[in-house]
């Protein structure tokens, strides 16, 4: 144990000075962070919204005050409301009832509350409609200064279980990012080139199997994935407010499912050094590997667009498992049951690439042998 401590402790350090992989892992996701929130973290344009009025009363102060309350909300420029009929099949962002009962509580000067269910997940847009729709409704009760208010609104509806406004999908995308970035671009990469350099003959010297070694480097990059995936969620609560949906509990499960996706990935990097020959050929695997994931990955770039038989192939690659997991767990909607592919496929890769990268490890380079 001493000594796998030692190799972490050094492979650290020897990170720590390489000013470029820093860049990559610390750096490039935190400038991602504020150039994707500068653009896509905040609606330019609220809605549209549609809005569905279901009356229960069906009494003429309940039409007056659904038709003034429309007229108000067509009037304003903020948010873009749709107010439609109600359906079966149409599910609208907002539904406002007006329960039955309410022309009797008007005139007997007492108040009403209505009843407000909502689809929108949370942010800016749920906030402004439910800002109008109470301005609107205190409008309607000016109309009786001497009365009791009318008509009153509870408070703002909670999000639908499972919602995932864009900027927790950003963050937690740029958290996959990193593990991506980082497993391919800056563990296997600089793997092969200690080998081909002569580096490892050192590691020889060391009374230990080849097994500890390999594991020690993929502890410390597992290390700094997870303390780069740590700093970018603080900066994110910090600058913009971003908040999980979720207790501890979620949060220890997405950070379990983020180390056994950082565990997968590192063995498919320690795999790729051990089989490449040459920094030239682990770099050309490593980018072919490396874009079709990122953009196929449901990293930063939301798949709800492509057709559904590709989206639904998409979501059994290992990338995408994983990133549905964490963001299961950090909304609060994650089961153990329905995450059992996550955590199955995932393992299976990490155990894989690790043994037939310790089979196929090397010691010296590859034109040696």
């Amino acid at each position: 144990m001493k000594n796998l401590l030692h190799l972490v402790r050094a492979d650290l350090a020897l990170f720590l000075r390489a000013r470029l992989a820093l860049f990559w892992t610390f750096a490039f996701p935190l400038l991602m962070l504020m150039m994707q929130m500068a653009l896509f973290g905040q609606e330019a344009r609220l809605g549209p919204v549609t809005l569905v009025i279901r009356d229960m009363d069906r009494s003429t102060e309940s039409a007056s005050y659904a038709n003034e309350l429309a007229r108000g909300l067509r009037l304003q420029n903020s948010v873009e409301f749709r107010v439609i009929t109600p359906a079966r099949d149409v599910k609208p962002d907002l539904e406002l009832t007006i329960p039955a009962g309410f022309a009797e509580a008007v005139r007997a000067g007492q108040s009403t509350e209505m009843k407000l269910a909502t689809t929108l997940t949370a942010g800016p847009t749920l906030e402004a409609s439910y800002g109008m729709l109470r301005g609107f409704s205190d409008g309607y009760n000016l109309a009786g200064l001497q009365d009791a208010p009318r008509v009153v609104l509870p408070a703002p509806p909670r999000p639908a279980a499972g919602a995932l406004d864009y900027r927790l999908f950003l963050v937690s995308g740029l958290a996959g990012l990193v593990i991506l970035s980082t497993s391919l671009m800056g563990f296997a990469g600089p793997l092969v080139a200690a080998r081909e350099g002569g580096m490892f003959r050192l590691y020889q010297l060391f009374p230990m199997p080849t097994g500890v070694v390999v594991l020690a480097w993929c502890l410390s990059r597992l290390i700094i994935i997870v303390l780069a995936s740590a700093v970018m969620f603080i900066a994110a609560w910090a600058v913009y407010g971003v908040k999980l949906n979720t207790g501890p509990a979620g949060i220890a499960a997405a950070g379990g499912m983020l180390a056994l996706g950082c565990a997968a990935f590192l063995a498919l990097g320690m795999l790729l050094a051990a089989v490449s020959r040459s920094v030239a050929g682990v770099t050309m695997v490593s980018n072919l590997l490396y874009f079709p994931l990122l953009f196929s990955g449901n990293l930063m770039i939301p798949l709800g667009g492509l057709p559904p038989f590709l989206r639904n192939a998409l979501e059994f690659l290992p990338l995408n498992a994983m990133m549905a997991s964490i963001r299961h767990a950090l909304t609060g909607s994650m089961s153990w049951q329905g995450e059992a592919y996550s955590i199955v496929v995932l393992a299976a890769m990490m155990c894989a690439c690790l043994l037939l990268a310790v089979r196929r490890f090397g010691w010296t380079p590859r034109d040696l042998h």
